[in-house]
């Protein structure tokens, strides 16, 4: 796929065609139904439930060969379900078997909310997962994966953005002020397990009627770091922490380790305070991470007060 991506002027994405040849050349059969960018990579939606993915220059290249790594590890060690790498190309591309599933973010985090059983069954096979992942052997992944998650982001992020998002003053200083305590924190750490950094409804295949979790995928920002990274897209945009408590009580046991609420909490503000600023050049009714600039702004506040900010 190189002489498909690469031009004089840079990385490129592939026509369907291209990459429907390219697909065959390799004795991959199917029509490619369309072609999504990614950060530094490009996924080819195929039938049956598969994806192709291929690099968009060396750093996605690299991702893609990280990811794999952690995605073998856990088909090997782990009974939950997780994307299956079928085809590997030489020049770094590859094929794999989605999770199947019904996939409905929005309406597994609406039915959370308004069903507390719900949110205890589903919450409770999330800390399962979680114990079983966070109890993978980890020495195939060290130097290879970072021990701090991409998110959230830096000071420097935050500063420089928020100003452009919101001219709340003091909203702007307590936002820094969680970063700041979140980058302390981080800095003090010394658990290490293989956390997926982005654990949520957006990366899980989760029956929204029967609250059965089905897998988990988009293992791209993995890291070997502190277990409360995968825990703190639990807490909502609200003051039920049903979910939460039911993936702790699961977790716990499971695992032989206890968790850090607190830190839970600060994880949450200090993300939410990153996707506020991630709106910087977005209209208050585009929702450039699924919510409003209200939507943002109601959970930003809500997660820095929980947090004690």
């Amino acid at each position: 796929m190189r002489k498909i991506d690469q031009t004089a002027a840079g990385w490129v994405a592939p026509e369907p065609g291209a990459v429907a040849r390219a697909l065959a050349a390799a004795g991959v059969a199917g029509a490619v139904l369309d072609i999504l960018p990614r950060d530094d990579r490009f996924a080819a939606r195929l039938p049956g439930e598969r994806m192709a993915w291929f690099p968009a220059g060396p750093r996605g290249l690299k991702r893609l060969r990280r990811e794999r790594r952690v995605l073998r590890l856990l088909a090997a060690t782990c009974d939950f379900r997780v994307p299956v790498v079928t085809h590997e190309a030489p020049e770094g591309w590859d094929v794999r078997d989605l999770v199947a599933g019904p996939f409905e973010p929005g309406a597994v985090y609406e039915r959370v909310k308004a069903d507390p059983g719900f949110a205890r069954r589903l919450g409770a096979q999330m800390g399962a997962v979680l114990a079983a992942q966070h109890g993978v052997p980890t020495h195939s992944l060290v130097n290879r994966l970072p021990t701090r998650p991409g998110w959230p982001e830096s000071r420097a992020y935050v500063r420089r953005r928020l100003p452009q998002v919101t001219d709340d003053a003091p909203l702007t200083a307590r936002a820094l002020a969680v970063t700041e305590a979140y980058l302390a924190a981080e800095a003090g750490s010394v658990d290490r397990v293989l956390v997926h950094a982005d654990f949520g409804f957006h990366n899980l295949v989760i029956d929204p009627r029967s609250g059965r979790l089905h897998g988990v995928f988009d293992y791209d920002g993995a890291a070997l770091a502190d277990p409360a990274h995968d825990f703190k897209y639990m807490l909502l945009d609200d003051e039920d922490e049903t979910l939460l408590e039911a993936a702790i009580a699961a977790y716990e046991p499971a695992a032989g380790a206890a968790l850090d609420r607190a830190r839970i909490r600060l994880l949450n503000a200090a993300s939410a305070v990153t996707f506020l600023a991630f709106r910087a050049g977005a209209a208050p009714a585009e929702r450039p991470a699924g919510r409003t600039l209200a939507e943002d702004l109601r959970w930003t506040r809500l997660a820095m007060a929980r947090a004690g900010f």
